[in-house]
């Protein structure tokens, strides 16, 4: 019910997550997401999870570069934490449905998750006038 990522996970270089927790209905808590450095695509990486919050504090997003589906299906996904620094790639990115079926997702001031905006652009800190699904923690 539970995942947490050792501390020494940080030396590795290229991480690929895709498909690591897909459909893990029962998986409840991920944690120490910071220790995971160069990881590239998370593609449906959380999908259909049962997680209700995750803390990507401490992660570095400089090296993604797919997020197709990764959150997908997580209706009880609430908050994303990540730190206020938070910034993805300015371009190399793709992430069609990242946020799909997201239905309970809420970001830090208050962007309500819409079916209309699940891409990965979204997969940013929640400010005023910039809508995201990322709380800063």
């Amino acid at each position: 019910t539970s995942a947490a990522f050792a501390a020494d996970m940080a030396t590795f270089s290229y991480l690929n997550l895709n498909y690591l927790f897909y459909s893990c209905a029962n998986l409840a808590s991920v944690t120490r997401l910071g220790n995971l450095r160069g990881v590239r695509s998370m593609r449906y990486t959380f999908s259909s999870c049962a997680v209700t919050t995750l803390d990507f504090c401490g992660f570095d997003p400089s090296t993604l570069t797919d997020l197709f589906y990764c959150f997908s299906g997580c209706g009880s996904l609430t908050t994303i934490y990540a730190d206020g620094t938070w910034a993805l790639p300015s371009s190399g990115i793709s992430g069609s449905q990242c946020f799909y079926q997201c239905s309970s997702l809420v970001g830090g001031v208050g962007t309500a998750w819409s079916s209309s905006n699940t891409g990965y652009q979204y997969m940013r800190i929640d400010v005023a006038g910039t809508p995201g699904y990322l709380t800063a923690a």
